[in-house]
């Protein structure tokens, strides 16, 4: 990314990469989930604690090799009570890197039954343009667990993709998954890549929310990020930023160039040119145009504020 901060990190619709990774992952209700932590990764150690729960942080001396950074996180489970119940020819290993948003809960339930029905030692998430054969950077992976280890083990290079090679050499076989979709599993590396995931999950976004009875006057021009709420018959206009936790009222209608973060908006208001951060508008208000609601700032129900008003601390009206 050629940034200070760390790849796992940077905002994709209001969540770091490695939070729509996770999300992703919960649909498949691991026993266990562990994420590496690089050396000077402070900031993604503090986020991880800040935000997720049930999720082994393993620090790891290591960079740019997946193979040492995997056997780390199994080293860290060495032990576990959890294993005493499990069987290790049965229990399967999911092996995802932490920028890879565009995967879903769905693709990773319909990966792990291919990989149990296949009865395959390691199976590849591939796209359809692929072939039928994992690219050299392919890195997404079921392995079942015994064979995880030996294999990560005799990888002759740094990348996860090595251990189909191991266990082919070594007589196991490995199987591919082809998902319809062509781009989600793939490992975002440069800006570029990010503003590609960026445009491609907010039509998706945007989709979900067109489908629930929201109305978008443009939805090229409407950004909601993914942790927005919208009731039915909300109306979006051009132009228009919801970012965060905000959540919209039943019958509200945003007018063109709002900008709301983190804001509570009530049923049937109707907000003009309105920009709001973890504010409140109670049900029936009217807002704007040119209204700045600053942070704790509440407009009240019915309230009919006028243009260019101000709330919050030292807020001064017209």
């Amino acid at each position: 990314m050629r940034s200070e901060t760390a790849t796992p990190l940077h905002p994709l619709c209001g969540r770091p990469l490695v939070g729509h990774v996770l999300a992703a992952v919960g649909a498949l209700a691991p026993r266990r989930l562990a994420v590496v932590i690089g050396p000077d990764d402070d900031d993604l150690a503090k986020e991880l604690e800040a935000t997720t729960a049930d999720v082994t942080r393993v620090p790891a001396n290591v960079r740019h090799d997946p193979c040492a950074a995997v056997l780390t996180a199994l080293g860290a489970w060495a032990g576990d009570d959890l294993d005493v119940d499990l069987d290790p020819d049965d229990d399967d290993v999911l092996l995802i890197p932490a920028a890879v948003p565009l995967i879903d809960g769905q693709t990773l339930r319909a990966f792990h039954r291919a990989h149990r029905a296949s009865d395959a030692a390691a199976t590849v998430l591939i796209g359809p343009t692929d072939e039928g054969d994992p690219a050299p950077d392919s890195a997404v992976w079921f392995v079942r667990r015994s064979f995880l280890s030996p294999a990560l083990r005799r990888a002759e290079v740094p990348e996860i993709s090595a251990i189909g090679d191991v266990l082919r050499q070594t007589g196991h076989r490995v199987s591919t998954h082809v998902t319809s979709d062509d781009i989600g599993h793939h490992v975002i590396t440069d800006r570029a890549g990010l503003a590609e995931a960026e445009a491609l999950l907010r039509e998706r976004i945007n989709a979900r929310w067109l489908r629930r009875g929201v109305t978008m006057h443009d939805p090229t021009t409407t950004y909601v990020d993914i942790d927005v709420q919208l009731e039915a018959d909300v109306t979006l206009h051009p132009g228009v930023m919801l970012r965060g936790a905000t959540t919209v009222g039943r019958g509200t209608e945003v007018g063109p160039g709002c900008h709301l973060a983190d804001s509570r908006i009530g049923a049937n208001c109707r907000l003009e040119q309105t920009s709001a951060e973890l504010a409140t508008v109670g049900d029936h208000a009217r807002v704007g145009p040119f209204a700045v609601l600053a942070q704790g700032s509440e407009v009240a129900a019915a309230t009919v504020t006028g243009p260019f008003y101000t709330a919050g601390p030292d807020a001064r009206r017209p």
